[in-house]
């Protein structure tokens, strides 16, 4: 029978033998795909007390049920392993956009595993059914940006390339796997594939993707494109005013930067005006998202050459530009990216930065150069941890204390004090080869430095802007309680990194009034869900089951896999719709795509079979790593900073993001009321996990004595 959907093959590959084996991926499609089938796999294969450099690790590399099959903003993958960078070695993920996904469909697989490690450099080749493990010594020791241009000029146009850094091959925790345009996962990945000599992944498909009812599936994408979808992170109202919009964004500022009079000035063949985008002109999507004006204002105009993106989205959120300053200090000048990297490259700069070429054009250039020496060295940094660790070291002083005189006198200062953009990309360079005492620990992570430097608690705990730990586990919170109150930092806990979870900071930094959200909002989740921010309510039954929605739809998004920066359809940028979305629209693709009859519920009820996996899976790691039994108690704890910062607030005062103790331990009581877990552990019971038809997982935890009673 015809697979719809999925590709049916799961490709297992061994580095240490060599051999090469396929199998059905008929037994994991209950977990969807992506993440569920990675964490699946990892659970059966490697015990949960393997270090991640250990040959046994595995990496699962995978794709979900929507992927490659035109459903917009569905380019996503997922790379699942065990995290060599935060507390208890947990399973993460990695996240990456681009092409690579589709190109493991189109050449007929919903995964590949990856164990062993090669006896010299290697990269994988597939090409449709043809799959070999290939030498790679000739791009071994190269930045990303060379490795995956030489082996495309190798094999072909065809091939879509993805490659680790130098950060990668010299085991930094703080790495990434990038393609040539931006497109990176994290999560230590990089380093992972290094310790199995593996420096990319190189494929070409040309097959299809089998969909079950075509002309659903085209129905359904005009639905979306005309009614639903917004701007980058499916912001619903456009930044400035346009004439069609009934409303524009509170204080001019959101993703749907595109407007008339912002152009493309580098352009090929002179500048182009974005326009005005009404929601029902598809034609016009790809002008929305202006993210360089977002980042940066209208400065960053000047060095626009176009917007790029992801197979299968309209939106084009990665800027491509031409920092041609760059070259005065000998740096490449062409960038391509859309977040973190390009934003948040001046924290290196505890003196401040100069312009280059136009009034406010500093951050533009700078950051610049941050992203294009991450992405080619291939460090991670963290959600910007790395970046905020090395300004504290630095304007705190303890940069004295922990790193050797004669070290810090090395650095570059003048390059800092001048504004040059080649200071940032030395300290990179230093935590990308491990040099010295500064690159090799700030390149271990937060949770290693912490320990290496003997910082203690206290650095977790500290008000500092430097300071986002989100709890004490060595990663940063990611749209916390400063965007949705208790709701976020519910589900900024769950995971073994930062969470990624965009369901709400999409509506609550939509630029749309309030009161509109709100409607929206309660609509689907009842009366007191969704606070203003930094206008916080204390606790409901309403916040928890909102909390519980995102936790468990971030999970459908990175294994179905879509685009959790654009997905969930909460808000339509449609007056005619009253600004309402469609949250059925997830349930009603899978069904078109893959012939069977799903619900919301069937989505979100196999979305949650994954969220007590992953949980069940951290505690297994926190137990055999650490020891510890109590997730609630460490995984789960949440650092002083949160509840005793802005010391001339109380908390539910307007203008507040701090939280009260006693009203989180509530929010967590409701959250593992609501997902079946133990309130005192906050570990699933067995009756929860059998329900999902995780028994086995039941009587893994049982064995240790952690299972719940």
């Amino acid at each position: 029978m015809a697979t719809y959907g999925w590709a049916g093959t799961i490709l297992r590959i061994d580095l240490t033998t060599g051999e090469i084996t396929k199998e059905s991926s008929e037994k994991y499609q209950k977990y969807i795909g992506g993440m569920g089938i990675g964490y699946r796999i990892i659970y059966e294969d490697v015990p949960l007390n393997t270090h991640p450099f250990d040959e046994a690790a595995e990496i699962v590399a995978a794709v979900g049920p929507l992927t490659g099959s035109s459903v917009p903003c569905s380019g996503r993958m997922n790379f699942s392993f065990l995290s060599p960078f935060s507390r208890g070695n947990s399973i993460v993920d990695a996240h990456m956009g681009g092409h690579l996904g589709s190109r493991f469909k189109f050449a007929g697989y919903d995964a590949v595993v990856v164990r062993g490690k090669a006896s010299k450099p290697v990269y994988i080749r597939i090409n449709d059914d043809e799959v070999a493990i290939e030498d790679a010594s000739h791009i071994w020791g190269k930045g990303t940006f060379d490795s995956n241009r030489i082996l495309t000029e190798e094999l072909g146009r065809d091939y879509q390339t993805a490659s680790i850094g130098p950060a990668g091959e010299n085991l930094v925790n703080y790495s990434t796997i990038n393609t040539s345009v931006g497109n990176s996962g994290g999560g230590g990945i990089g380093a992972v594939m290094g310790s199995k000599n593996l420096k990319a992944f190189a494929v070409r498909g040309t097959g299809s993707v089998k969909i079950a009812d075509p002309l659903k599936v085209k129905e359904l994408n005009e639905y979306m494109l005309t009614e639903l979808i917004g701007g980058n992170n499916n912001h619903n109202v456009p930044a400035v005013p346009q004439s069609w919009a009934e409303y524009s964004a509170v204080g001019g500022k959101n993703r749907w930067s595109g407007a008339p009079g912002r152009a493309w000035l580098k352009a090929e063949g002179g500048p182009i005006d974005a326009g005005e985008q009404p929601h029902y002109d598809m034609n016009k999507i790809a002008y929305r998202c202006n993210k360089g004006v977002f980042d940066f204002g209208e400065v960053s105009l000047n060095y626009t050459i176009k917007v790029g993106g992801c197979s299968s989205c309209p939106i084009r959120c990665y800027t491509q530009y031409d920092m041609d300053p760059l070259a005065d200090y000998d740096l490449p000048t062409h960038v391509s990216n859309t977040c973190v990297p390009v934003i948040y490259g001046t924290k290196y700069y505890t003196n401040g930065i100069k312009d280059f070429k136009y009034k406010g054009d500093a951050s533009v250039i700078i950051n610049g150069a941050n992203a294009r020496a991450m992405d080619d060295l291939g460090v991670w940094c963290n959600y910007s941890n790395l970046n905020r660790d090395f300004n504290w070291l630095v304007t705190s002083g303890k940069i004295h204390e922990v790193i050797p005189k004669e070290e810090v006198d090395s650095l570059p200062w003048e390059w800092e004090k001048n504004g040059d953009p080649r200071w940032v990309v030395e300290i990179l360079r230093r935590v990308a080869y491990k040099e010295g005492e500064l690159g090799i620990g700030l390149g271990l992570g937060t949770y290693e430095m912490v320990k290496r430097w003997n910082l203690g608690k206290e650095f977790y705990d500290r008000e500092d802007p430097n300071n986002q730990n989100i709890t004490y586990n060595g990663y940063p919170k990611h749209h916390a309680n400063e965007d949705t109150g208790q709701v976020g930092l519910l589900f900024n806990l769950m995971y073994n990194r930062d969470c990624m979870t965009h369901h709400l900071v999409n509506v609550t930094g939509s630029g749309a009034p309030y009161e509109v959200s709100k409607a929206t909002m309660e609509g689907f989740f009842g009366p007191g869900c969704y606070d203003k921010k930094k206008a916080f309510t204390p606790m409901n039954r309403n916040k928890a089951k909102l909390a519980k929605w995102a936790f468990n739809g971030k999970q459908f998004h990175d294994s179905a896999t879509l685009c959790n920066w654009m997905w969930p359809m909460t808000q339509s940028p449609s007056k005619e719709r009253n600004y309402v979305g469609d949250l059925e629209l997830e349930a009603k693709f899978m069904s078109a795509v893959t012939g069977k009859n799903y619900t919301q519920a069937d989505v979100e009820f196999d979305s949650e079979r994954i969220s007590h996996l992953l949980r069940g899976m951290t505690a297994i790691s926190f137990y055999d790593n650490l020891g510890e039994t109590n997730l609630r108690l460490t995984h789960d704890a949440i650092p002083d900073w949160i509840f005793d910062g802005e010391a001339d607030f109380e908390a539910f005062e307007e203008g507040a993001t701090k939280m009260d103790r006693d009203d989180m331990n509530l929010a967590l009581d409701m959250f593992y009321e609501e997902l079946g877990w133990d309130k005192e552990t906050g570990i699933p019971t067995r009756a929860t996990l059998e329900k999902f038809d995780l028994g086995d997982l039941a009587d893994d935890l049982e064995k240790r004595g952690i299972l719940p009673r």
